[in-house]
């Protein structure tokens, strides 16, 4: 179906869902029933964000005495909550690039993980580790969406050995940390949201070949099911963080304007995975964004710096609202992209 007939549709359906959405809440002060059929379905409505700013704890770029590596993490800061998206790969890069970079990490009540992959898990328990050292109550929830704890084995090959995240699981949760596994988008704080799973209506296949993953006792293609982003509502529009962007950014940009808000993405940010990708995909993603709408992109880690070129000029965008999203990079909401000098 054509791009465009189908963001024409899905406004079709939301205007549907509003409408029965409004005549349930008629009903249920009528009745006394509670209705929440279609509580988050209606994206248009809700807190948005004044303050909200991004800093950049581990990407593949770096400079000065900050290290890189192939991972990702970022201190995200809304409306004075702190929550921490990915874990980085080594078990002291978030902890050092923050000492570095003179960030406080200690305000961190919440992870959001955008998918079990160790390049964005492994920092996640010396990291609580760390900052319970200062202060007692930091991490007590990491959310992921369902698919996350699923096993995984390589592909022919009949050992389950190939997610790391049961394992650790319980120990995390001896640490007095809860896992919340969320099955759709759903509000962690007041303009704060996770995508949950999202659906694969385009055919981006931005994942490996090598495992496979069990669900609903059935070993298929691991594709990443629980692969999510983190979302900031904003009245410029929504500000997005993808881990990989296993899901497909264009499938999860889609999904987030209609169940999130239905708005031009204000900020897109983290992982796309296009770093292999070839030129028709390239110039396919390129043309969908620009369609989407990107204000600002500021990633890095897996979508590569010619990928990156390659949409700042489909996006139309240019140094100050395109650049990698190094270590150090910070997005300001109301300011912009303060990239650091690698990274122009």
């Amino acid at each position: 179906m054509n791009f465009s007939i189908r963001r024409v549709l899905i406004r079709r359906v939301m205007i549907r869902r509003a409408t029965i959405k409004n005549f349930l809440a008629l009903l249920s002060l009528v009745t006394g029933l509670t209705c929440t059929t279609w509580s988050h379905a209606n994206a248009a409505v809700g807190d948005t964000a004044t303050e909200a700013s991004v800093t950049i704890l581990s990407s593949n770029l770096a400079n000065g005495a900050a290290v890189g590596e192939w991972g990702l993490s970022a201190l995200v800061q809304v409306d004075g909550q702190c929550i921490l998206f990915d874990a980085g790969r080594y078990p002291d890069t978030v902890i050092r690039n923050a000492e570095v970079l003179n960030v406080d990490l200690s305000c961190v009540t919440d992870v959001v993980l955008s998918h079990f992959h160790f390049d964005h898990t492994t920092g996640l328990i010396p990291i609580i580790e760390n900052l319970r050292e200062i202060n007692p109550d930091a991490i007590r929830r990491v959310h992921v969406a369902a698919g996350f704890f699923a096993p995984r084995r390589v592909v022919s090959q009949s050992a389950i050995a190939a997610n790391q995240m049961i394992d650790e699981r319980s120990r995390i949760e001896a640490m007095g940390v809860e896992f919340l596994v969320h099955e759709q988008a759903t509000e962690i704080f007041p303009a704060a949201w996770v995508s949950g799973p999202v659906e694969r209506l385009h055919p981006e296949t931005n994942y490996g070949t090598a495992l496979e993953v069990s669900l609903d006792g059935e070993w298929v293609r691991d594709h990443l099911p629980e692969s999510q982003a983190l979302v900031i509502r904003t009245d410029q529009g929504p500000i997005v963080l993808l881990g990989c962007g296993h899901s497909g950014v264009v499938n999860a940009l889609s999904q987030i304007q209609e169940q999130i808000q239905d708005e031009a993405i204000h900020a897109l940010m983290g992982g796309l995975h296009l770093f292999a990708a070839s030129d028709e995909t390239l110039n396919w993603t390129a043309e969908n964004l620009k369609e989407i709408g990107v204000q600002n992109l500021m990633a890095g880690h897996c979508t590569g710096i010619e990928p990156l070129m390659r949409l700042r000029a489909g996006l139309s965008l240019n140094r100050r609202t395109a650049v990698v999203g190094a270590v150090g990079s910070r997005f300001v909401l109301g300011e912009g992209i303060f990239p650091t000098a690698i990274a122009m």
